[in-house]
């Protein structure tokens, strides 16, 4: 038997998805006979387990990367410490704004991710530059975030200013791509 129904506009799938397979824990079925929740929401459990999966080799990737550049398995762990403070803010940001998680916010998470990475290596390269050329780790440390914070907030306020007409839900089709935006 197959049972279908639509949502009303203004409710969430997923929500309406866990209520329902909350209720139907508790329900069991006669022997021989099963219910599943299958159409648009196991599609969207799908695509969030894929881009769990996307976010995992991207930051592989991301590691990968950095050891070639910093020629270092050690030196891109600094780098990398930085993606979970990225994301507390992207998920406090998407709380603020009563958003949810969704695909399109993920890919703004991958992409913030390379946002975070590139500033933490043009950084942290600038550091080492400066330690080979003979200063002490925290004098090193202090004179790149003087020389290099400049350009750092350049691409961080490109980066927010560009996404902000998206972010604030301004233009057709906006609304969709907001949370990738916020």
């Amino acid at each position: 038997i197959s049972v279908t129904a639509e949502t009303d506009e203004g409710y969430n799938l997923a929500l309406l998805t866990r209520k329902l397979e909350d209720k139907l824990a508790a329900y069991e079925p006669p022997q021989g006979y099963k219910v599943e929740i299958e159409g648009e929401s196991s599609e969207i459990n799908d695509m969030l387990t894929q881009m769990s999966k996307l976010m995992a080799l991207a930051l592989l990737f991301i590691y990968l990367v950095m050891v070639a550049q910093f020629q270092s398995l050690l030196s891109p762990f600094i780098v990398m410490f930085t993606i979970p403070l990225a994301f507390t803010g992207g998920f406090v940001a998407l709380l603020l704004c009563g958003m949810e998680l969704s695909v399109i916010s993920l890919i703004g998470f991958i992409m913030l991710t390379g946002i975070i990475v590139n500033n933490g290596i043009v950084l942290v390269d600038y550091i080492n530059v400066l330690r080979i050329d003979g200063k002490e780790r925290l004098e090193a440390i202090v004179e790149a975030g003087k020389t290099r914070m400049r350009p750092i907030f350049i691409t961080a306020l490109t980066t927010i200013l560009g996404l902000s007409v998206m972010a604030l839900g301004i233009g057709t089709g906006a609304e969709m791509m907001q949370p990738l935006a916020i």
